[in-house]
């Protein structure tokens, strides 16, 4: 019998899928959007319905590489190729951002290479935080307000943004319900499941994503999905998207409790305050959430949430990832070293290619550092049990 964890798991394999195939019917129109900095509210409030680009069924990037250097971020050739491909022919727009050169180029290339969607716009994010930042920020989301409805003919008022607010608050409360659930003992979600879950939730309208995540969240009851001998790690990185790595690193038996990625935490943390004026709160929320390296001089609180969620979810190690070529999360990487060492959290850095391969290297790596852990633990064990004291573990 499909379960609704099934549902999402066949959302999140297909690009499109029938409830964007409905709305279109209904005359809804569909707006890709790239990054977590992109405030999905304005694109809701004019009507539409706000699709997280993903590079989902891609098989090659032939035709992007045309376009791109080999050194250039293979999720950013998957997406232009499946682009070229027609495979986003359903969109009546995209909304690009400055996230990385990579991506931030790729506005360019889709102009230049003439592909049919009819409203293209480049969405520029501060690099930093502070009042400043804040209020470009704002001044961002004022002329992407405009430009739609100058574009489509419509009137978003603060009455709709209130609206949008309300239903996309409503989406974060049940995503962070469901990932709070992760820090028992007993976890009831996979990571690759929950991973299905927000590919699944970011391209169907809000309404539908909500229903969605109240029925995940009601299967999850009472259902145990980890063992307890199973390591509980953190994973962070940029543009993690294939549900299979996921599963291919859990099969090495761990169980990964928290995460720092686009499509997890990112995503939902940090709901917008209802009062006010709706713009700005807007502005607040998606420059002041959980961040990436993307945002400069922020590190220090990105790894003071891993810290927060080691304590809170039992965490015994984490894995944070790059694709080849990011000098972003290169640099991220290096600053996790260096502070994982000080703060005695067992780290394993990866490198890969999305929908690249190399499956056999990185079971290799997961493996032996899931032994490194065990190893560790066992050591840890026996020196609380030598001074005489009982060992408690984390959870």
């Amino acid at each position: 019998m499909k379960t609704i964890l099934d549902e999402t798991r066949e959302l999140a394999s297909s690009t499109g899928n029938h409830y964007l195939e409905e709305a279109k019917k209904n005359g809804k129109k569909i707006i890709g959007y790239f990054c977590s900095y992109m405030p999905e509210e304005i694109i809701h409030a004019a009507g539409f319905i706000p699709y997280r680009m993903r590079a989902v069924e891609s098989k090659s990037t032939t035709k992007a590489d045309a376009y791109y250097s080999s050194i250039n971020c293979t999720f950013v050739k998957h997406c232009f190729n499946k682009a070229l491909n027609g495979d986003f022919a359903f969109l009546d727009g995209v909304v690009f951002v400055n996230g990385c050169d990579h991506s931030r180029r790729m506005y360019d290339n889709w102009r230049y290479a003439g592909i049919g969607n009819s409203f293209l716009y480049m969405f520029f994010a501060p690099h930093k935080l502070g009042d400043n930042a804040l209020e470009y920020y704002l001044k961002e989301c004022k002329k992407l307000k405009s430009a739609m409805e100058k574009k489509f003919q419509v009137s978003i008022t603060d009455e709709t943004l209130k609206e949008s607010i309300r239903l996309y608050n409503q989406k974060r409360r049940l995503l962070a319900d469901i990932y709070s659930m992760r820090n028992k003992k007993d976890v009831p979600i996979k990571a690759s499941e929950l991973l299905g879950v927000m590919l699944a939730v970011t391209a169907v309208p809000v309404e539908k994503a909500i229903d969605i995540l109240t029925g995940v969240k009601k299967f999850l009851e009472g259902r145990v999905v980890s063992k307890p001998d199973e390591m509980r790690l953190f994973i962070s990185g940029g543009c993690i998207e294939e549900v299979d790595h996921l599963e291919l690193i859990e099969n090495c038996g761990c169980v990964i409790v928290a995460d720092n990625i686009c499509l997890g935490s990112r995503h939902f943390l940090d709901e917008i305050k209802t009062e006010g004026d709706s713009l700005q709160a807007i502005a607040h929320r998606y420059l002041n959430h959980l961040s990436c390296p993307r945002m400069m001089g922020d590190f220090n609180r990105r790894f003071d949430y891993l810290l927060d969620v080691r304590n809170e979810y039992g965490v015994d190690g984490a894995i944070i990832e790059k694709l080849k070529f990011c000098d972003i999360w290169g640099g991220e990487i290096y600053l996790y070293r260096q502070e994982t060492k000080t703060n005695n959290v067992p780290l394993l850095a990866l490198e890969r290619e999305i929908y690249g391969g190399g499956a056999g290297q990185i079971k290799t790596r997961v493996q032996a550092f899931l032994e490194k852990l065990k190893n560790k633990q066992a050591t840890d064990e026996s020196l609380v049990q030598a001074s005489g004291a009982d060992y408690k573990p984390k959870l």
